[in-house]
């Protein structure tokens, strides 16, 4: 009889499991214009990382280089001196270009191979949000430093329902 409750329990864990897979799938977007993509985007909100917290005014700058790889620049200001990152990035999936493995060159950390994938992004490349594995990490971001707050709920709630986001963990960053 216990082994017939554990195989119960197990079973609906694992149901549950594969529901939860199937409901919240960190699907990239399709058919990502890379050179429209490339540009600055500022951080407009995110669920930060040991780098990130409290970091205010960042922003990306996405160029892409003659052999297909992105180069990434990072800028903010933490405690108002300045904050700057240095990404490669190689396109994973040259169909739909939405989905990347980077690399920190500068600090340089050799093993490092981090997850990044578009998973929101407007038609006319004005706003978009990364995702990052089991939602550890994600990323609204904008063509200019300021969102209308009605697009920025539109985005979170977009977060939460598709990919199963808890959006209280986004963090608004200050831009001056």
């Amino acid at each position: 009889k216990k082994i017939l409750n554990l195989f119960m329990v197990n079973k609906y864990f694992f149901s549950f499991f594969i529901f939860q897979s199937v409901i919240f799938s960190m699907e990239p977007v399709k058919n990502l214009d890379i050179d429209k993509f490339m540009g600055k985007w500022y951080v407009i909100s995110n669920i930060p990382n040991f780098i990130e917290n409290k970091v205010t005014d960042s922003y990306d700058e996405y160029t892409l280089n003659s052999d297909g790889t992105i180069e990434i620049f990072y800028h903010g200001l933490k405690n108002n001196k300045p904050v700057t990152l240095k990404q490669r990035a190689t396109i994973l999936n040259k169909e739909n270009n939405s989905e990347w493995k980077l690399k920190l060159t500068r600090p340089c950390i050799p093993f490092l191979r981090l997850p990044y994938k578009v998973i929101i992004l407007d038609e006319n490349y004005q706003y978009m949000a990364v995702g990052y594995p089991k939602n550890k990490y994600g990323w609204i971001m904008s063509r200019t430093n300021k969102m209308d707050d009605d697009l920025y709920f539109k985005i979170l709630t977009t977060l939460q329902v598709k990919f199963g986001y808890d959006i209280n963990q986004f963090k608004k960053v200050i831009h001056n």
